[in-house]
């Protein structure tokens, strides 16, 4: 091999196609590390120097001011405090880092490592800071005018909807300009006494257009039939079959990804993965294959899941629109952070930083700690957003057809609402004789238990039931059932000595106490847990500093209550997601339906509670609080039946690790009784919190309250029993008619807690009652019901989650003081847009995101469609109109063609925001059309091609190299969608965290906008060729020329085995005729025929080393595909 290697080199430079010199990268741009100042270095020097070191302080210890880049320079009593380049030689490293024990600062404590690094990283970069002027007198207070800043710049201003091309001269005596994109590049041209370049070749055209349209070559078939269709109409249809290729949204695709800093997995030391990431990923291919109209698109992204009438996917009848806020849930997450709090601060700055420039191009993550510098951007601007994203939380809903769950919904409404009437009468009127004999029973049975021994060596009433002889004689006397006096003699045995049996005092009653004291004692119970509710201190431990608590009191408060399910709920109270609870709590008096025809009516909700299951528990769901502040040791929970708990603390979600455990809880009442879970959260004291309920199965909850020990309950008397006990009627016989009338009452629709409380007894104690003889019409009813239920519930869509945002309560956020959580202001700033473009009304419920989606795409707003048209502009051209594409702030690049931006921007809102129709503009354009074929005398003028003299020549991303590379070979899988293959880890990829397992090398054949993004894992290739660490929005991808780039087309295994396929497929196609070979291989390499010496020496190099392989073409063509692979052709287009 090492043979054939240095021959086939030889053979390349023969050819002149080795890697000669492969164009330099762009350097770090100024505006990037401006951007990195302040979103990295402002921020630490606010929150650690500024105290000391500000004009804004009014303080300059040691004559130093580090709020100025002049200041900085200029430095202090021990000179200059940076030197732009030279880390080491910068004083302000040697304080930070503690290396001269006479120079040490922040003086009470030293920074983190991470922080130095990044201080490290800047002066590196040069030190780039925005104000490189004088440094301010310390007097001096610069004054935040938005007004002022917003006149001042360009971008603020509303587009131009009037903006027309000026007239322009003929080219070459020929009427060049075909579009209004080409009148305004031409003045331009023209004004600087220049030509455009000459019109590309056909062959160039139908390559440039696959590239930028969908990211693959065209065929040798596509590419001969293009050259030979001389119509007007070839490049025309040519684009509209590109356009509508489903591979379109591929390509771009990947170009939005880059926005929101896509990945797969958090990162950091465990990089867990984030559920269903890959669903975003889909959805954003099918968004751009559709079209959807980017307004719409924007809105999806901010507030998706509040979209009334959502966009279904054709295929699935999934719920599109809500699959947009999942961007917001692709950023990095550390899994057990130590100060959460401080954690969280950092995961909302990235979503801000992320929001702002992918949709508005703009810097507002500059305003975390300061007011923006030279924009009309304010620090309360920063934290009003960030106030939509404490109103919003995490999560991962039901996506399944939203249509067939409404209608399914609706259809279940509908037959309980027709039906629950009749089927509670139908039940009632069984309860007559259900309780017929139970004036028999009671008496009987309260006998043989007042006549059991007593002492400590009495028999258990479980024991002398079943064994004393006169049990089974008063039961033949009385013609009553023997096992069933059994049961009546041990229920009468418990309920004596359980208080929260709603016969207790009847049954005492029975067994000889007097009714006055029985009714008593029940008045006593009623009234006790409100007395002392009154006058409970509850003890707590409140933190001092760190892992220090001391004891503390505090009276019993309204705010202890953080949920109460038993009264009607507010619309910031009743937070679901999904439609397993439904529109709200259920009442007092509904029934719960079962699935026993025998026993229909499972029980009556006796107070308002917030049930799963009031029409059927197919569909997915949770149940959420509002967010609280905690301020106990202790949260409850008044439940019964099963759920998970999350309790998202300071919205944090990434539980894993030695820290946070105790936020999960489990809930199982193992039965049907209520029971209260206590929730230790005193690691918590002074946190925001809200707790999540997702059901296991059937579940209701009642109550979320804080409380030191666990609450007491209320149990009201049942004023029903109490107007018995009160009588002179026979206790037995009366007890019956309590019952009935319950139960007439129920089937008139005047049920309540206590009629509930009643027949809930009667249906919990059926083994005492008597069964009734008819049960037909009932479980006839009955079961007419449940088969209708059940066809419905077939229409249910099985589950699909993937992430979305769930709206919580409305939450506004303080500024924090210099961008330090730790020092927040005591006002609240209400949620907004920007304040520049909108004025400030808090949204009246809920997060308001919807609002804010509207205000971003409104017409008035002039980023919204000036960012996206430049986007797409520099997506086919190499640059924006606006260099910095995520920046058109004042550190940004003025546009090299304004009146052209806001012709496309207002072009874009005048056809529907359609993006397809925007590229179709361009790439229709003689500007898109020119040749790239330098011209030296327009270089002169123009050296950069600002002006577009000519069409650049721009590198193909990795991602189309390597999908190129598969093209050409044959070994690519064109497959769509679906969870994509895992990324291949080689040896040293590999650490102690890594995945046990390892993708394909090859990816499966699969497009590289499938294959996972792992971010400790991300695909070397890709990396080599400047795909962007997902970390933040990442426009314009760096082009870099760096020496891993030729050494992975040489040496990578991959590309290896895509040049065997390639020559295993040509030898399979072909004779064996090396002419014929070379043309093929150049053909489906480059769309083009060899040159003449291209030819000869390639055909003369496959004979030669034929000879050298024993006659076999085998090896030699695998060489020959892997050197044209290294071709610089093969990587850029022209």
């Amino acid at each position: 091999m090492m043979r054939c290697f240095s021959e086939i080199c030889r053979g390349a430079a023969a050819l002149g196609l080795a890697w000669a010199a492969w164009p330099g990268g762009l350097a770090a741009a100024e505006p990037e590390g401006v951007e990195f100042f302040e979103n990295h270095i402002r921020p630490l020097l606010a929150q650690h120097c500024y105290k000391c070191h500000s004009a804004e302080a009014g303080k300059a210890k040691g004559e130093l001011l580090l709020d100025t880049r002049d200041g900085l320079y200029r430095g202090g009593d021990s000179g200059p405090a940076i030197i732009p380049g030279d880390p080491k030689a910068s004083l302000i490293i040697q304080a930070v880092s503690y290396e001269n024990g006479d120079l040490q600062m922040p003086p009470k404590n030293k920074l983190s490592d991470a922080a130095i690094e990044k201080m490290t990283q800047w002066i590196a970069m040069g030190a780039p800071a925005p104000r490189d002027g004088k440094a301010a007198d310390i007097t001096d207070k610069d004054e935040f005018d938005i007004a002022k800043l917003k006149a001042g710049h360009w971008a603020w201003q509303p587009v131009r909807r009037d903006a027309q091309p000026p007239p322009v001269k003929p080219v070459r005596g020929a009427v060049w300009a075909r579009t209004a994109i080409d009148r305004f590049t031409l003045a331009k041209l023209q004004a600087a006494g220049l030509s455009p370049n000459e019109a590309a070749s056909r062959r160039t055209l139908i390559r440039r257009l696959h590239f930028d349209l969908i990211g693959l070559p065209p065929t040798p078939q596509e590419v001969e039939a293009f050259v030979a269709d001389p119509s007007a109409t070839a490049y025309e249809s040519a684009v509209e079959r590109l356009l509508a290729s489903p591979h379109f949204g591929e390509r771009w695709g990947q170009h939005w990804l880059d926005l929101v800093r896509f990945a797969e997995t958090r990162g950091h030391e465990a990089d867990y993965p984030i559920p269903q990431a890959y669903r975003y990923r889909n959805y954003v291919v099918r968004a751009l294959n559709a079209d959807v109209p980017y307004n719409d698109f924007v809105v999806e992204h901010v507030a998706g899941d509040m979209v009334k009438q959502p966009r279904l996917d054709p295929a699935t009848r999934e719920n599109e629109s809500a699959k947009g806020p999942g961007f917001w849930h692709l950023g990095e997450a550390t899994h057990s952070p130590v100060d959460i709090r401080g954690d969280e601060c950092n995961r909302v700055h990235n979503q801000i930083d992320v929001y702002s420039k992918a949709f508005l191009g703009l810097t507002v993550g500059c305003t975390r700690c300061h007011d923006h510098k030279s924009d009309p951007i304010s620090m309360a601007d920063y934290y009003a957003f960030a106030g939509f994203l404490q109103s919003s939380g995490y999560h991962l809903k039901d996506m399944a057809d939203p249509v067939a769950q409404d209608s399914a919904h609706d259809k279940l409404a509908k037959l309980r609402a027709e039906n629950e009437a009749k089927l509670v009468t139908e039940y009632a009127a069984t309860v007559k004789t259900r309780v017929s004999r139970l004036g028999d029973y009671l008496p009987v049975a309260a006998k043989i238990l007042s006549e059991i021994p007593g002492g400590k060596d009495a028999p258990k009433p479980a024991d002398y039931i079943t064994s004393h002889p006169t049990v089974k004689a008063e039961a033949e006397a009385a013609k009553l059932s023997t096992d069933k006096l059994s049961a009546w003699v041990a229920y009468l045995d418990k309920a004596r000595g359980n208080t929260a049996d709603p016969l207790h005092g009847i049954v005492k009653v029975a067994l000889g106490q007097a009714r006055a004291d029985a009714l008593a004692a029940m008045r006593k119970l009623e009234a006790e847990p409100t007395a002392q509710a009154k006058s409970i201190k509850i003890i707590e431990t409140v933190e001092e500093g760190e892992r220090n608590y001391v004891k503390s009191e505090r009276d019993w408060r309204a705010e202890d209550m953080v949920a109460d399910y038993r009264r009607k709920q507010g619309s910031d109270e009743w937070l679901t997601g999904g439609k397993q609870f439904g529109a709200g709590p259920m009442k007092p008096g509904s029934p719960v339906f079962g699935s026993d025809p025998n026993r229909p009516i499972k029980e009556f909700n006796e107070n308002g509670a917030a049930r799963n299951d009031g029409l059927t528990t197919r569909f997915s769901g949770l149940i959420r609080t509002r967010t609280f502040g905690v301020n106990g040791d202790m949260l409850w929970y008044r439940y019964k039946g099963k759920a998970d708990v999350f309790m998202a603390v300071n919205s944090h979600r990434q539980v894993a690790g030695p820290l946070h455990g105790i936020v999960r809880q489990k809930l199982d009442s193992k039965g049907d009784e209520w029971k209260w879970h206590g929730h230790r959260v005193r690691d918590y004291i002074g946190f925001r919190v809200h707790v999540e309920f997702t059901p296991r199965g059937d579940f209701a909850l009642e109550r979320v309250q804080f409380g030191g020990s666990e609450p007491l309950v209320v149990r009201p008397v049942n004023s029903r029993l109490a107007k018995l006990l009160e009588s002179d009627s026979i206790l037995a016989k009366g007890l019956a008619g309590v019952f009935i009338s319950a139960a007439d009452d129920q089937a008139g629709g005047n049920g309540n807690r206590e009629t509930s409380q009643l027949l809930n007894w009667v249906i919990r104690h059926d083994n005492l009652l008597e069964k009734p003889a008819d049960l037909g019409q009932a479980v006839a009813g009955f079961a007419d019901y449940q088969k209708t239920r059940s066809a419905i519930e077939k229409t249910i869509p099985g589950v699909s989650l993937a992430l979305t945002l769930l709206d919580g309560s409305g939450e506004d956020e303080p500024i924090l003081v210099r961008g330090n959580h730790k020092t927040p202001a005591s006002e609240l700033v209400p949620r907004s847009f920007l304040e520049a473009l909108a004025k400030r009304e808090a949204p009246s419920r809920g997060s308001g995101r919807m609002g804010l989606a509207k205000r971003m795409v409104d017409p008035a707003n002039p980023f919204a469609s000036r960012v996206v048209v430049n986007r797409v502009w520099h997506h086919l051209f190499g640059r924006g109109i606006v260099e910095t594409v995520d920046n058109f702030g004042a550190t940004g690049k003025a546009p090299t063609h304004p009146d052209l931006l806001d012709y496309l921007a207002s072009q874009l809102m005048e056809r529907g925001w359609s993006l397809k129709e925007m590229i179709r503009q361009v790439v229709s354009s003689s500007t898109y059309r020119q040749s790239s074929k330098p011209n030296m005398a327009s270089a002169k003028v123009d050296p950069n091609n600002y002006l577009l003299h000519r069409m650049p020549i721009r590198r193909l991303q990795g991602e189309v190299i390597r999908d190129r590379l598969l093209a050409v070979s044959g070994r690519i899988d064109k497959r769509q969608f679906g969870k994509g293959p895992m990324v291949h880890i080689t040896p040293f990829m590999r650490n102690n965290r890594s995945p046990s397992g390892s993708g394909p090398m090859d990816g499966d054949g699969r497009r590289s906008i499938y294959v996972e993004v792992r971010r400790n894992h991300l695909e070397p290739m890709l990396s080599a060729f400047d795909k962007p660490t997902p970390f933040t929005t990442m426009g314009r991808r760096v082009v870099s020329n760096s020496p891993a780039q030729p050494l992975i087309m040489l040496n990578n295994e991959f590309v290896h085995r895509q040049a065997a396929i390639w020559a295993e497929a040509l030898l399979k196609n072909s004779s064996a005729n090396t002419t014929e070979l070379v043309s093929r291989a150049y053909r489906q390499a480059f769309g083009r025929e060899p040159e003449a010496w291209e030819a000869g020496a390639a055909a003369a190099f496959l004979e030669q080393q034929r000879g050298a392989a024993g006659g076999s073409l085998k090896q030699p063509l695998k060489d020959l595909c892997h050197t044209l692979f290294n071709v610089k052709e093969f990587v850029f287009v022209n």
